[in-house]
Parts: C-alpha cells; sequence; structure tokens
C-alpha cells in the first residue's frame, strides 16, 4: 500500500485528493472507500491507499484507510440485520389496525340489524337525506304542488296558491321581496286591505 497526506477535501460532494509521499499527481479519493472508517476524513490525515489508473488516465484510490483512525468491524452486514425490523415492525403494526377495522365494520352492521329489529312493529325506518327538501310538512294535508327544482321566482309560479306553496314548503324561493309573508303581490295574490 502506499501512503500520502489527504491535501483537498469537500465534505459536501464526498471527495478529496491524496498527496503522495513518493512525488507525483494527486489521487484522487472517493468517501465510499473510507465508509468502514470511525469517523470522516479531514485535511492533513495521512491515509495508506492502493491505486488503480482509470479509462481516461487519472489516478484513482480504491481501497484505503486513515492511518491512527479506528475500522469499523462488519458494517456491510450491520444494515442488512436493520432492514428486516422495520418491515416487520410494519406488519406487526398494520395487522392489528386490520384487525380492528374489521371488528369496527362487522359490530356496525350488527348494530344496524339490531335497530331495525327493535323498530315498533317491525317496520322499515324511513330516512330522509339531509339534502333533499321535505315536499310536505308532515301535519298538513296533500296538496297538488310539490317543489320543483329552478322554480324560486313569481314568473315560475301559476297561481297564488302555488306561490304561497312554494314560500313556505321550498328552499332558496325569491317571491317575497318585502319581506311581508305575502309573495307575488304584483302578480298573483294581492295585499289585504284593512
Amino acid at each position: 500500500m502506499e501512503r500520502g497526506i489527504l491535501v483537498r477535501w469537500n465534505d459536501e460532494k464526498g471527495f478529496g485528493f491524496i498527496q503522495p509521499e513518493q512525488q507525483g499527481k494527486d489521487v484522487f479519493i472517493h468517501i465510499t472507500v473510507l465508509k468502514h472508517m470511525a469517523r470522516k476524513p479531514q485535511v492533513g490525515d495521512s491515509i495508506l491507499y492502493r491505486t488503480e489508473i482509470q479509462n481516461d488516465g487519472k489516478v484513482k484510490a480504491i481501497k484505503a484507510s486513515i492511518e491512527g483512525v479506528a475500522v469499523l468491524a462488519n458494517t456491510s452486514k450491520s444494515p442488512r440485520r436493520n432492514a428486516n425490523p422495520p418491515s416487520r415492525s410494519l406488519s406487526n403494526t398494520l395487522l392489528p389496525l386490520l384487525l380492528i377495522f374489521g371488528i369496527g365494520i362487522f359490530g356496525f352492521k350488527k348494530y344496524t340489524e339490531f335497530e331495525i329489529a327493535q323498530a315498533p312493529n317491525n317496520t322499515e325506518i324511513e330516512t330522509t337525506p339531509l339534502y333533499e327538501p321535505q315536499t310536505q310538512p308532515l301535519s298538513a294535508p296533500k296538496t297538488q304542488f310539490r317543489c320543483e327544482a329552478g322554480k324560486t321566482h313569481c314568473s315560475h309560479m301559476s297561481s297564488c296558491a302555488e306561490a304561497t306553496f312554494y314560500i313556505n314548503h321550498c328552499p332558496n324561493t325569491q317571491m317575497d321581496g318585502d319581506g311581508d309573508g305575502i309573495p307575488c303581490e304584483r302578480q298573483w295574490c294581492s295585499k289585504p286591505s284593512f
């Protein structure tokens, strides 16, 4: 092995140059050939190395160590041993979560079945979506009108009764400009005179 002094080092990029003891061109060195060392190289370190000439004629260190710095043992085997536990811990965490999720779904279905079974006279439970307007109040008698999308102005109505139904039972109507509760006063409904 040859010996030299590390004269330049770029810690950010992980490479530098060794000045050989025997006069010659500086030798390129990369951090990967020193990964087994206990610390990173520093300018002024004495480096033991072997060289290889690259295709472009430049000399590169292929095996190296920092003189006086400890060498880490079995660095290549340590990552392999540590690589398996994270995957095991992921499966150990994921499996119970999936199990809890499945039990939750099963429990919800059973609860829904129980609620339906407990309904009076075993009748079906009627649900009304929140986004659909109710066409009639539960206590009101059936009428000939129903809320239709887009019918919000007086010009869409055909009678005072229809306009009154819409203003009382349908959302987003725009037929009571003065806010007195009487819709379409100019077209269909007239104000009572006192």
